[in-house]
């Protein structure tokens, strides 16, 4: 029994040629998967190919551009949010916690103006919310 096909090839094989296309259904999926700065990039190698072509290096085809500026918005991107990400995402973190416990508050403000909250269940509470603001627990990605 044989492990691999040991018939003669017939003439020669034509030459494989992939090319990526942006309007196809493949290069329209990988457009909407793309981060923001591959988006960004893609969007800046537009403008640079629609208002200034004289930018563009001699034998470059559009796609090459294209492929060129997704790449570099990317890697940019990555830069960025490595860099300033260890700052902003904290600072983002504990704003979002600190609207939420204000919220909670005013809601529990409302409920205790109105009698419908005793005074022991209301000091719990704001207890429990302060306490959850405090202690923003990092959200796993």
């Amino acid at each position: 029994m044989a492990l691999k096909n040991t018939a003669p090839l017939s003439g020669a094989r034509p030459a494989i040629k992939a090319k990526f296309n942006w309007v196809t259904k493949t290069g329209a999926s990988l457009f909407k998967t793309l981060p923001f700065g591959g988006a960004v990039g893609v969007v800046t190698s537009g403008v640079v190919l629609w208002f200034y072509p004289g930018l563009v290096p001699e034998g470059w085809t559009a796609e090459a551009v294209l492929s060129l500026g997704m790449g570099s918005g990317v890697v940019l991107h990555r830069l960025l949010d490595g860099v300033f990400g260890w700052f902003l995402e904290p600072v983002k973190r504990h704003a979002a916690a600190r609207w939420e416990a204000w919220l909670r508050l005013e809601k529990l403000g409302h409920y205790q103006k109105r009698g419908m909250i005793p005074e022991k269940e209301v000091l719990a509470l704001i207890g429990k919310i302060v306490k959850e603001d405090v202690t923003v627990v990092r959200k796993k990605k």
